[in-house]
């Protein structure tokens, strides 16, 4: 990927009526960058895409993409591609005439087109289908006519709305993974919007999490899961356990908690007498004393369910008010629900952040 931004989005911001959609929202992509925005409806996530389409004119900010200032340009002028949620499709044309749509347009000429079409349809494997009415398709097909239609027209960034989102479960994970290599070999740009964090940490290099029209964080799949910068990134990436406490002891590199189930520390200085949030993710967490080390947090509490899936087990944990999900290999014998458990956690993988960053 190229270090200047193949795609700029600065200080873009979005208001109807009194409700602010997005707030001084700055992105800079990469040629060849897989960038998700990801987060809960009504985040702005789709106004922002739809903004950098040219479909919704943003009250402030500027847009540039490959080198142009594209902040005023009508969508037909700014070389995107979009496949969107429902795919739209033209019905009363057969595949090919689908992906040649955008060509036509351009006029260029028979030839051209036909040559055209025939490459990006072989790159989504769908040679075979190209007099094939639309109808006649599977919704997986008709999700690769979509796509093949938008990278015909040889776009400098593709956006994708909830693209995958009809498809059914396993096809979809089978369409993340596909599509995921497919737009990396042949270099493409492309902006995710999903709701779906697993889709999310499957498709992208970047992950920007969206909360009430702002990023809350950007960062790479790994970071943003093992390291979120705020409390609503820990709740809407991954399953976690939270309690909220009171600093009562600091020292460099280590805050001390009061929480009403038990004492806990986290790698982490916060003031004494900050009220945070304290958690830890499921597969960190282990059951029983003999599984102690003296880097451990432990609370107690009491087994209140059992959910075997196969490869793992996840086990439920009442502790006080909360509840802890211990994640355990799926052959290992889980407790009986009802029974009187110790959980510990390094401290280590005890994430901590200031009560005010409560969603």
């Amino acid at each position: 990927m190229a270090d200047a931004a193949h795609l700029g989005v600065k200080g873009v911001s979005k208001r109807y009526g009194a409700a602010t959609v997005l707030e001084s929202i700055d992105l800079d992509m990469a040629r060849g960058e897989l960038v998700t925005l990801l987060g809960p409806s009504g985040c702005g996530k789709t106004t922002l895409l739809r903004v950098i389409a040219g479909l919704v004119r943003a009250d402030t900010g500027t847009l540039s993409l490959a080198g142009r200032d594209v902040t005023r340009m009508p969508p037909y002028r700014r070389n995107v591609g979009v496949v969107f949620q429902s795919y739209a499709l033209f019905p009363h044309l057969d595949v090919a005439g689908n992906v040649a749509f955008g060509l036509n347009l351009k006029r260029l000429p028979k030839a051209e087109i036909e040559a055209k079409v025939r490459r990006v349809l072989a790159l989504v494997h769908l040679e075979a289908l190209a007099e094939r009415p639309i109808r006649a398709l599977s919704g997986g097909q008709q999700q690769r006519v979509a796509l093949a239609r938008a990278l015909a027209v040889e776009p400098s960034v593709v956006l994708f709305d909830e693209a995958l989102s009809a498809l059914d479960r396993k096809l979809r994970e089978a369409m993340q993974v596909e599509l995921r290599q497919l737009l990396t070999s042949i270099g493409a740009t492309a902006v995710f919007v999903t709701h779906d964090q697993e889709e999310a940490l499957t498709m992208s290099d970047r992950i920007a999490v969206m909360h009430r029209g702002r990023i809350d964080q950007l960062a790479d799949p790994r970071t943003l899961y093992d390291r979120p910068a705020t409390s609503f990134a820990l709740s809407f990436v991954g399953q976690s356990f939270r309690l909220s406490g009171r600093v009562v002891a600091s020292e460099p590199g280590l805050s001390v908690i009061d929480t009403a189930a038990g004492q806990l520390r986290a790698p982490k200085q916060f003031l004494t007498g900050s009220d945070v949030i304290v958690a830890t993710r499921p597969e960190h967490a282990h059951l029983g004393h003999a599984t102690l080390g003296p880097g451990d947090n432990s609370l107690a509490g009491t087994v209140s369910n059992v959910t075997f899936q196969g490869p793992r087990s996840l086990v439920e944990v009442r502790i006080g008010d909360a509840f802890l999900t211990v994640q355990m290999p799926g052959r290992s014998a889980a407790p009986p629900i009802g029974s009187e458990v110790t959980v510990g956690w390094p401290i280590a993988e005890t994430l901590i952040f200031p009560a005010e960053g409560e969603p």
